[in-house]
C-alpha cells in the first residue's frame, strides 16, 4: 500500500514538474509595437498644405537611409487646394504605442482619412508619399527591439469634375468618385527574430475601408463625404518547413484579393 501511495506521488510529481516544463518552454513571446507616420512634402505649395508635424522618439526618422541621416519632417495632415475655402485633406492617425501585438490576430496601426469637399476646380496631384515607422519590441527578458522598418505608401490623387456622366467605375455611387493610385504599395512581408531566437514575420494590409472601394490599385472614395481605410499587421511565427514568401508575391497577392473581396461586395449590394 505504501508502495502504491509512493509511486502515485512520484507519479503525480513528475506529471507536475513535465507540465510546469512544457508550460515555460513553449511559453509565447511578448511583442508591442510602435507606429509613427506622416506625409513628407512631395507637393508644389501652390497645391497643397502641410499641418501637425508628427513627433518621434530617438532613433529619428531616416526615410529608409542610415541612422546618421538628416531626418525629414513628415505631417499628419495635407490639405488642397491652398487658398480655396474649404480644403480637402487627408489625416494619417498613427497608433504611438507602445501597444500589444497579439499573433495570429490582424492589428490596426494606422487609420488614413479623406475629407473629400466639393472643390470649384478639379486638382490633380502626386506623388505623395505616406510614410511609415514600424517598431516592433520584444519584452520577453530584456526589452529589445526586434524590427525598425520605415517604408512609403505612394499614391496619386485624381479630382473628378462633378459633372455627369460620371467616370466609370463610381463604386461608391457619389457625384462623382475621386481616386487614389497607389504606385507603390510599401506593404511587403518582414520577416525577424524574437528574443528566444524562433523565427516570424510581420505582415501588412489595407483594410476596413468606410466610404472607399479598392479595386486593382486603385482606391475611390466618395464626393462630399467622409472616408477612410485602416493599414494593419499581423505577426506568425515560422519555420524552416514554412517559409517566408517573396515579397513581390506577397504584395501582388495581396491586391488581388483585396480586388476580388471589394469586387465581391459591390456584386452583394448589386
Amino acid at each position: 500500500m505504501k508502495c502504491k501511495t509512493l509511486r502515485t506521488s512520484l507519479a503525480v510529481g513528475l506529471i507536475a514538474i513535465t507540465t510546469g516544463y512544457a508550460t515555460q518552454a513553449s511559453a509565447a513571446p511578448v511583442f508591442t509595437f510602435t507606429e509613427y507616420g506622416g506625409f513628407t512634402v512631395d507637393v508644389a505649395p501652390a497645391i497643397a498644405i502641410y499641418s501637425n508635424p508628427v513627433t518621434q522618439s530617438s532613433p529619428p526618422n531616416t526615410m529608409g537611409g542610415s541612422t546618421t541621416a538628416v531626418p525629414k519632417p513628415v505631417y499628419s495632415t495635407m490639405s488642397w487646394v491652398t487658398g480655396s475655402t474649404p480644403q480637402s485633406s487627408l489625416v494619417l492617425a498613427a497608433v504611438m504605442g507602445p501597444a500589444a501585438l497579439t499573433a495570429e490576430i490582424w492589428t490596426k496601426l494606422s487609420t488614413l482619412t479623406h475629407n473629400n469637399v466639393v472643390i470649384p476646380q478639379a486638382t490633380n496631384w502626386g506623388p505623395q508619399n505616406i510614410w511609415g515607422r514600424f517598431i516592433l519590441t520584444d519584452t520577453d527578458g530584456v526589452d529589445t527591439v526586434r524590427l525598425d522598418s520605415d517604408e512609403a505608401i505612394t499614391i496619386s490623387f485624381v479630382e473628378t469634375s462633378n459633372e455627369p456622366p460620371c467616370p466609370t467605375p463610381n463604386p461608391n455611387g457619389s457625384f462623382c468618385d475621386d481616386k487614389f493610385t497607389f504606385t507603390a504599395f510599401g506593404l511587403s512581408s518582414i520577416p525577424f527574430n524574437a528574443n528566444d531566437g524562433s523565427k516570424w514575420v510581420a505582415d501588412f494590409r489595407l483594410a476596413n475601408f468606410i466610404n472607399s472601394v479598392l479595386i486593382d490599385q486603385t482606391i475611390y472614395t466618395g464626393e462630399a463625404q467622409s472616408s477612410s481605410l485602416d493599414v494593419e499587421v499581423k505577426i506568425r511565427q515560422v519555420s524552416d518547413a514554412n517559409p517566408v514568401p517573396e515579397p513581390a508575391t506577397l504584395a501582388l497577392l495581396g491586391v488581388g484579393l483585396l480586388g476580388l473581396s471589394w469586387s465581391r461586395r459591390r456584386q452583394m449590394k448589386g
